[in-house]
């Protein structure tokens, strides 16, 4: 599956098997002030996501990346498996998140190849990787975590409403770089949810002026 990005062709499946991208992929996204300032904001809404979990409570963290919101988890009490096709990027979660010990394992996992029916974990985060795929690979992506998955989940996504299309069309005019390759009405989400065995129960915004990111907590309707 390739996308096209900045006018080359992308592919969300590779691109992160890399050790240079994965030791900078950091850096060149969240070192500028506005990449800090939405650090800091989706890290707090991530907490606020999971915050009635009790302590030990085991999350899946499928894609982890490189560990920057598996470390909010973590930091919460929670027990963390950071999951990612990328060995690079678990690479550079296992340096990051060494401090915390056994509270965090790691492993090669891809969400669209699961298919099992132990449901080892509690809730599991899923961020950043679903707006690169179109909606029936993103379903099968959520229903590959769903099979693991015991009650909760959280996603995050780009809204596609017509004041954020707006956004977007400002931005390419002002010759920005397209952000998203598949962002999702409200009408898709539900079905993205249903269609993995879930239900929203709640949601959250870093800004709907500022950003099209939405963080979805929803719950297993089994």
């Amino acid at each position: 599956m390739k996308n096209k990005a900045n006018g080359r062709d992308w592919n969300p499946k590779e691109h992160y098997k890399n050790v240079a991208v994965a030791k900078e992929y950091d850096r060149i996204r969240f070192s500028s002030l506005s990449g800090r300032i939405f650090n800091y904001l989706e890290k707090r809404v991530i907490e606020i996501c999971f915050q009635d979990l009790p302590r030990g409570t085991l999350v899946l963290d499928l894609p982890c990346g490189t560990g920057r919101l598996a470390e909010v988890l973590l930091d919460s009490g929670l027990r963390v498996h950071g999951a990612d096709i990328s060995a690079e990027m678990l690479e550079v979660a296992k340096e990051r998140l060494s401090h915390h010990g056994d509270r965090l394992d790691t492993e090669i996992m891809d969400a669209f190849k699961l298919t099992g029916n132990d449901r080892q974990f509690e809730a599991a985060l899923c961020a950043r990787v679903l707006m690169h795929f179109p909606l029936d690979e993103q379903i099968a992506f959520l229903r590959g975590i769903a099979s693991v998955v015991r009650k909760r989940i959280v996603i995050n996504h780009s809204l596609n409403s017509p004041y954020q299309r707006f956004r977007r069309w400002i931005k390419k005019i002002l010759g920005h770089p397209k952000s998203v390759n598949f962002p999702v009405t409200n009408e898709e989400i539900k079905q993205l949810l249903s269609e993995a065995g879930f239900v929203e129960i709640k949601r959250k915004r870093l800004n709907s002026l500022i950003s099209e990111a939405v963080y979805i907590v929803a719950e297993r309707i089994d």
